[in-house]
């Protein structure tokens, strides 16, 4: 009884999170299909997969879409344990949420944004009755 509560939970968790991500208060798609899969693809541990369709995404979205590519990027980085080249990409990520929001980018709303990922990924994770933290799964190398 238990396990299914828990199961519940962290499945209403992910529809929340996602349905939250997914709105952004405006009318576009701010998330766009590349970061969907993105997503998607963090949330199953694969985060190489993952790195790359942020990418893509970024290469080609729109300004909202470059803006959570890049904070997407940036929770798969720390969810790998590089906070280095996560921290690194604070500049641009800046830069992205300018471009689509005429305004500057508090600390506390990149941090909201990069652990609302990070939240769905694990949400999804034990749903899947993997480990929130991957440590079931084998070790993928990141592309470079």
């Amino acid at each position: 009884m238990r396990n299914s509560r828990r199961l519940l939970t962290a499945a209403t968790l992910t529809a929340t999170l996602t349905a939250t991500l997914l709105a952004g208060g405006c009318g576009e798609d701010p998330l766009g299909p590349g970061n969907r899969m993105a997503v998607l693809a963090f949330g199953k541990c694969l985060h190489a997969q993952a790195l790359q369709l942020a990418d893509n995404a970024i290469a080609t979205g729109s300004a909202e879409n470059i803006y959570r590519g890049l904070a997407l990027k940036v929770a798969i980085l720390r969810d790998l344990g590089d906070t280095v080249s996560a921290e690194a990409l604070y500049p641009q990520l800046e830069q992205a949420w300018e471009a689509a929001e005429e305004r500057t980018l508090t600390e506390y709303r990149r941090e909201r944004d990069i652990g609302l990922f990070i939240d769905v990924a694990r949400a999804e994770r034990q749903v899947q009755g993997m480990n929130a933290d991957c440590s079931d799964v084998p070790d993928v190398p990141v592309p470079e």
